[in-house]
């Protein structure tokens, strides 16, 4: 290891030893945590002060204990909310504030605030992740976005009308049930205990087609259910256990991990039969069976569904959502049913008017008309109004679910001007708003009239929310509620409930529970009474062909009539069917297309834009990728300073931004908001999802584990790295003057030696690449082209075309090449890092001085303590080569051709990096020699602002962005940042056109807008890599200047724009070697 001087802590000259060091550094990092974390704190005490709170036990525990689970907690939450009605805050022990919300005007904030915003806390939840793994509940991010788009289908009516026979089913089993125990004198029933079981049961049926009649025998799978659920319950209250370390090595982890085991065995065996029976069946057999069953099942939809690219679930995927559905659909349920049993018992006039509803709603019916899945689902259970009002009375005023917690990942602004500040946690109580006597009068009666059509008319939604609200509600609330109303119905045909003699006390756990169960007592009605129900009871196999003919003609096996068409008795074939349904399908795309075009070109209107060239064509063609291109890209940011639009043909919007006060608003949107252009795509096959392809949660986590990568304590060993790169260019000028050969193409030079300086720095590889051809730097080189041409190249767009042509053959070779040899070097890293072990490592790694970016990326963790894995840092040293040598070598090279046209520019610069070094042998740039380099830093920016080595970025607008001026970008435009616009910009730079490196003086700095020099972009996605960058380029500058004069040559560069600034034909330039290294004076 480097024997460093701590001179910075006045210690003299004692060297440091390596564990000196590292403890140091460890005291450092720790101290500035606390810093960190304490600045935050305070900041977060103050403006959490305008929250109300009541009393704290004491200074350490604060609220910790203050409202128990119990019947008494929930009591004390009544009152603290008829105290506090709009919210309070908690302190869980002396550090940690909880902000609860109870009044539906604040709670709108978080609920209806993203996904991505109001996060769900990950403390209990990650409880759950070994059974339920990625599923709704605990997804988030694109896969959250993505699976909820695809499961909501599962939840259509049509999917739901025949699960209407399966809860009928169900609850006969229960009833029979109930009327062996009254025949045996038991009368008194814990409705938890049979309602669990009758839920599941159903459950068990609706998602895989599988009856373990669990309701009269004991089944592995549900016991297994009812263990975890348990298990999960008690860990929760059981703060050590919090851990997982601890928690598995005890006897309920174990427990916890062999009933997770179980539950993934059945449903794994579930989707691998119906996999196996899909491709032998063939889809129209499957299909087929299926309409026969009368019942498409959870497991079915999952297996057919897919997303917007074609893509299906996986294995993990679906097991995972189907687990999901089993523990979220049963307890709830059988929640809500139980409490709904008990209010109804609890007022025998609301029960006795239920009853009659259901009796007259089946009067006088002949078995036959009874549909059960039709009728039953869509029109019967739409007209037991006074039932659905007392199960809605009852969810408010015994919710299964009594709160939901939300992390905040940034700043949640209440309407009454409060804050959440980023990072609290916040509790949605809804238990506490339900019970809010400013919302609800008399909150604690139970009056179905409340939600009567009338007295509902005027309330907030949010005032009733047992689904939860918002991005992230409930899916399965019209399946719950479906399956209370039948049960519920059927119940009260058939049974009088009484309440028992004790008063049951509720538990709020994972649901709203009572403690030692919910016990009711049950009088079977007369058969008498009973009668109307009968015809109900009859309804066999043929009451469901309504619902067949639905199910079937969503799934094109049936022959529906198309009377609605009025074309007489004819009906379709499956192909006139399918026809039908595309140009149904072609007609609404297309209406849904036309309104929202001709709503963006009204919005549009008040952006500036240039003469088209006709209707046809619009503006292409109008600015081209050539000298005269950027000409007249000049003109237009004079003429519109603060940016315009232009038509990409007759129908496609691009908006080009070109002033800092504007571009604000899309270059600090989130990249949710404001992603990459699609064009990007082109890189996939080569670059995967490195930085620059990837977006959401992936991106996010990639951003984050990189960032360290370009810390200065790592890019300080690689000036060194720099140092030797240039010096082999410089040798290899020296021999061409020599020759005779002094005029050269800077393009050519440098991007071979910021190519070599890149594969040292990402693999620690010196290909000699300078010297000598190399087949992956040739193929990084080939690549680069092949996506510059293809970009010019409209019709090869699309993948299929482009891979069939010789230029997209030439492309898959490069890119295997390239992958195969940066797969060689991290199965390389790999292997060595376990036979060293991980001090010999990094010792090896001492000596040579420098770790390089394979390295870093092999150690780097996410919060989760979670690498990347192979294809990951692939992907990212990929994008880190692509990225790193063209956008260095353009700017390096017409950095040169500037100060060769301004030579007074370039002596000065060359005096300061001469005043530098004097003295100095060999003459080497050092890391701290860079920040003593100001006029040559600002000659470089200069140099980047008048040609900037991208000259523009493309962003597309997925939602509505504003301006500060007040135009709005419509959500689906596609956003144009002109970096050279803004650099050229009249409004901003005054006579953009001449070089002058005095403009980034710190004097004439400090008033301009940051967003007016953007060589690197700006905002979320800005330029990870700008500082590498900007060291490379002032490394390579200096020892330039420190050996060569650099003049223009005869012919000037044509600029032309590509992936990067470059100049055609090449940028030539002459060059002088100095005599010494001090130069000609």
């Amino acid at each position: 290891m480097l024997q460093l001087i701590p001179s910075l802590l006045e210690l003299g000259p004692l060297p440091a030893s390596p564990w000196q060091l590292l403890l140091l550094l460890g005291a450092s990092w720790l101290l500035a945590r606390v810093l960190v974390w304490t600045h935050t704190f305070y900041k977060n005490c103050r403006r959490l002060r305008c929250f109300p709170e009541p009393p704290r036990r004491n200074w350490l525990l604060g609220h910790l204990g203050l409202v128990p689970p119990t019947e008494q907690g929930m009591k004390d939450v009544t009152q603290l909310v008829g105290t506090y009605p709009q919210g309070f805050k908690t302190w869980m022990g002396p550090t940690t504030p909880v902000i609860s919300l109870c009044h539906p005007d604040i709670v709108r904030s978080v609920l209806n605030a993203s996904a991505s915003v109001a996060l769900k806390d990950v403390v209990f939840y990650s409880f759950l992740k070994p059974w339920l793994g990625d599923g709704l509940l605990l997804s988030a991010g694109e896969k959250w976005g993505r699976h909820r788009r695809m499961l909501t289908p599962a939840f259509h009516f049509n999917i739901l009308r025949p699960y209407v026979k399966i809860f009928r089913d169900s609850t006969d089993v229960m009833h029979a049930k109930w009327q062996r125990l009254i025949s045996q004198g038991s009368a008194r029933l814990d409705m938890f205990e049979h309602i669990s079981l009758m839920t599941l049961d159903s459950l068990q049926k609706c998602v895989f087609s599988f009856d373990s009649n669990c309701q009269e025998k004991p089944s592995e799978y549900i016991a297994a259910i009812l263990e975890l659920s348990a298990l999960v319950t008690k860990r929760h209250q059981q703060l050590l256990m919090h851990m997982d370390f601890l928690y598995h090595l005890t006897r309920d982890g174990q427990r916890y991990r062999k009933a997770c085991q179980l539950v993934h065995d059945f449903t794994d065996a579930v989707i691998q039969e119906r996999r196996r029976t899909l491709p032998d069946q063939g889809l129209d057999d499957f299909l087929k069976a299926k309409a026969k069953s009368k019942t498409l099942d959870f497991i079915d939809v999952l297996l057919l569904s897919k997303d917007e690219e074609g893509k299906a679930l996986s294995d993990e995927d679906i097991r995972a959502e189907a687990d999901t559905f089993m523990f979220e659909g049963h307890d709830t349920t059988a929640s809500g049913l139980s409490w709904v049993l008990y209010n109804l018992a609890k007022h025998p006039e609301y029960q006795e008017r239920c009853r009659q509803e259901a009796r007259e709603l089946l009067r006088d019916r002949d078995p036959k008309e009874i549909e059960c899945g039709w009728v039953f689902l869509r029109e019967d259970l739409a007209q037991l109004s006074f039932l659905t009002m007392c199960i809605k009375e009852s969810l408010r005023l015994h919710p299964p679910v009594t709160i939901i917690s939300r992390c905040c990942t940034q700043d949640i602004e209440l309407p009454d001007g409060r804050v959440i500040p980023k990072g609290v946690i916040c509790l949605i109580s809804i238990f506490g708003t339900h019970h809010n006597p400013a919302v609800w009068p008399d909150p604690e009666v139970y009056d179905p009239f409340r939600f009567d059509p009338e007295n509902s008319k005027n309330r907030s939604p949010l005032a009733f929310i047992p689904f939860s609200a918002g991005p992230r509600n409930c899916i399965g609330q019209a399946f719950a509620m479906a399956e209370m109303k039948v049960a519920l119905a059927l119940t009260l045909l058939r049974f009088r409930v009484l309440p028992d003699d004790t008063e049951p006390r509720r538990k709020p756990e994972l649901i709203l529970r009572a403690e030692g169960g919910l016990w009711l007592r049950v009088e079977p009605l007369a058969p008498a009474r009973a009668d109307p129900y009968v015809c109900l009871l009859s309804c066999g196999d043929e009451g469901a062909s309504v619902s067949d003919s639905s199910a079937h003609a969503m799934l094109l096996m049936t022959q529906p009539s198309l009377s609605w068409l009025e074309p007489g008795p004819v009906t379709a074939s499956p192909w006139v069917l399918l026809l039908l349904v595309v140009a149904s399908w072609c007609l609404a795309r297309i209406l849904v297309w036309t309104y929202a075009f001709y709503g963006n070109c009204r919005r549009l209107r008040c952006f500036s834009q240039p003469p088209r060239r006709n209707w046809l064509l619009g503006h292409l063609g109008v600015v081209t990728p050539t000298e005269q291109g950027l000409k007249q890209v000049a003109e237009l940011v004079s003429a519109y300073p603060q940016g315009f639009m232009t038509w990409m043909g007759p129908i496609s919007p691009i908006v080009t931004l070109c002033h800092p006060d504007i571009t604000r608003s899309v270059l600090n949107a989130s990249a949710e908001i404001a992603p990459k252009d699609p064009f990007y795509r082109v890189l996939k096959p080569w670059l995967g999802d490195g930085l620059l392809l990837s977006a959401g949660e992936k991106w996010g986590r990639h951003r984050r584990m990189l960032t360290p990568v370009f810390h200065f304590n790592i890019l300080r060993p690689y000036v060194k790295i720099f140092n030797g790169s240039a010096n082999v260019m410089h040798a290899k000028w020296q021999r061409l003057v020599a020759q005779g050969a002094a005029r050269l193409d800077m393009f050519e030079h440098i991007s071979l030696m910021t190519l070599d300086s890149l594969q040292k720095c990402v693999f620690s590889v010196s290909s000699n690449c300078q010297e000598k051809p190399s087949e992956y730097i040739a193929a990084i080189l080939e690549l680069s082209a092949l996506v510059a041409k293809r970009r010019q190249q409209l019709l090869v767009h699309t993948d299929f075309l482009y891979f069939l042509t010789s230029d997209g053959q030439h492309f898959r070779k490069a890119c295997q090449l390239v992958h195969d040899f940066t797969d060689a070097v991290i199965q390389e890293r790999r292997r060595t890092l376990p036979d060293q072990g991980l001090d010999d490592f990094l010792k090896a790694k001492a000596k040579s001085k420098t770790l390089d970016f394979i390295d870093v990326l092999l150690m780097s963790k996410d919060e989760e303590g979670k690498a990347l894995s192979d294809e990951d840092i692939r992907a990212e040293a990929d994008t880190f080569m692509f990225e790193g040598h063209d956008t260095t070598a353009s700017g390096l090279s017409w950095v040169l051709y500037n100060l060769a046209k301004h030579p007074k520019y370039q002596e000065r610069c060359r005096q300061e990096v001469r005043e530098l070094l004097r003295d100095r042998d060999p003459k080497e740039i050092e890391w701290e020699d860079l920040a003593q380099l100001p006029f040559l830093t600002m000659c470089i920016k200069e140099s980047l602002r008048l040609h900037p080595p991208v000259t523009a970025i493309s962003r597309c607008c997925t939602q509505d962005i504003a301006l500060p001026d007040g135009r709005v970008i419509p959500k689906g435009v596609v956003c144009l940042i002109s970096i050279f616009g803004t650099h050229h910009n009249p409004a901003v730079w005054p006579d953009p056109e001449v070089y002058d490196p005095f403009r980034f003086d710190p004097d004439h700095v400090k008033d301009r807008s940051p967003l007016a020099f953007i060589p690197f972009s700006a905002g979320p996605r800005n330029c990870i890599g700008q500082t590498f960058a900007m060291t490379e380029m002032k490394v390579a500058l200096a020892l330039t200047l420190l050996r060569f004069r650099v003049l223009p040559d005869d012919t000037e560069p044509r600029r032309k724009p590509e992936l990067i600034l470059r100049a055609e034909g090449g940028l030539w330039l002459r060059v002088e070697p100095l005599s010494t290294e001090r130069g000609d004076s």
